[in-house]
Order: structure tokens, then C-alpha cells, then sequence
């Protein structure tokens, strides 16, 4: 008898778009605009009236991020997302749903991945100025056909340093934003994965926002 092993093919692609601080703080207007009036495009856009930018909105607005785009392809899946895959497969863990996902970005690029990793800023420490964690816009992470797509916008005064890495991590509804992964969550979390590509995304300042995107594909083989 022979064992036989079979791997699930899977490509990841990433993306983040960069608005210039003159198209955030256009958006910032109109976004305030908007609500006064109480348009329905707000409720399209963000999924709910509340004041936040949202990666839809700002493409509705706005041709192209006047900042530019930076793209990257690939990922690794830590042992606590493997851990969580079992589980979810088994009714429990932390399924990739609205309101339960957050968008982690580090500035640590010199830290070889490790499937160990259970944050991000492994060298220098997570905190203000290393990491940053957002829950996923409204809407997102979504299911379309054979790929499942993920996306958070990064306001005017998160995450304002070099972002190195990145990753996604589910726990316990209701997530809120913060520079320390188990601090966002009130109850069990799991980091999934961490990507930290050559040479990063770039250096984000204050005043700007930032759309991070990333697409997962399952090629259907």
C-alpha cells in the first residue's frame, strides 16, 4: 500500500491602493456630505450609515489612487490558520466572515516567515508605529465562485509606517482596530497567514488612505 497525498492549488494576489491626502480629504467631505443628506449611496457603499471610508467608496469617487498602486502574489499559512481551518471544517473555530476578519499590516521585513507566527512586528514588537489591525470593510471577506477576496481601508492616522507585511487573522465578532492583534479582539482569535514581500507596499503618512486588497484564487484544475 502506497500513501498518497493530494495539495490544494491556491493563488493569492495583493494590492494596495494609495489615495493622494488631496483625494482622502475630498472623500472625507463628500463622505460627511453624503450623511448629512442621508443618500442611499452611503448605505451601498459602506453596508451601513456610519463614518468610515470603505475601499467601494473611494473607487466611486475617485479613476485611479493618485499615489499609485503597489501589487504583490503570494502567502503562507501559519499553524494557528491550519488549526482554524480544521476546526471551521468541523463546525467550529473562526470562519472568515464579515465582522469577524481583520487586515493586519507590520513593518518587519526582515523576519523570515515562521508557520509559528501568531502576530505581526516579530523583531521589533507590535505597537504603534510597527503593526496595525483593522477589520475588514463592510462586506468583506467575500465569496465569489472560486476565489474569496479580502479588503480593509487604512484611515488618515493608522498604520503611518513602512508597511513590510501583511496578514489576516478571525476571532470573536466585532473586532475592533489597533496596533495589537489579541488586544482587537474581546475573545479567541487566530492569525492565518503572513506575507512579507520585497521590498514591502511602501511608506504610508498621515492624511492618506490606504485600500489594501487581496484575492485568493482556487484554479480549477
Amino acid at each position: 500500500m502506497s500513501g498518497h497525498s493530494e495539495g490544494i492549488p491556491w493563488h493569492p494576489v495583493s494590492r494596495v491602493e494609495k489615495y493622494s491626502p488631496e483625494q482622502t480629504a475630498w472623500a472625507r467631505y463628500r463622505l460627511a456630505e453624503e450623511m448629512s443628506w442621508g443618500r442611499r449611496v452611503i448605505v451601498r457603499a459602506l453596508g451601513a450609515a456610519v463614518p468610515v471610508l470603505h475601499g467601494d467608496w473611494l473607487r466611486e469617487l475617485f479613476t485611479e489612487p493618485e499615489c499609485g498602486v503597489a501589487c504583490d502574489e503570494g502567502n503562507r499559512v501559519t499553524e494557528t490558520g491550519l488549526a482554524n481551518l480544521a476546526l471551521v471544517l468541523t463546525g467550529g473555530g473562526h470562519p472568515l466572515v464579515p465582522g469577524r476578519t481583520v487586515f493586519g499590516v507590520g513593518a518587519d521585513g526582515e523576519t523570515s516567515f515562521s508557520a509559528r507566527h501568531v502576530h505581526l512586528a516579530n523583531a521589533p514588537g507590535e505597537g504603534h508605529g510597527h503593526s496595525w489591525y483593522r477589520p475588514m470593510d463592510a462586506g468583506f471577506p467575500d465569496a465569489d465562485g472560486l476565489a474569496v477576496v479580502g479588503q480593509a481601508t487604512f484611515n488618515e492616522r493608522e498604520a503611518n509606517f513602512g508597511w513590510r507585511e501583511w496578514c489576516w487573522a478571525s476571532g470573536e465578532p466585532g473586532p475592533e482596530p489597533g496596533p495589537v492583534l489579541r488586544d482587537c479582539f474581546d475573545g479567541g482569535h487566530a492569525m492565518l497567514n503572513r506575507r512579507a514581500p520585497e521590498p514591502g507596499f511602501g511608506l504610508k503618512e498621515a492624511g492618506v488612505a490606504w485600500v489594501f486588497r487581496t484575492e485568493i484564487t482556487f484554479p480549477d484544475r
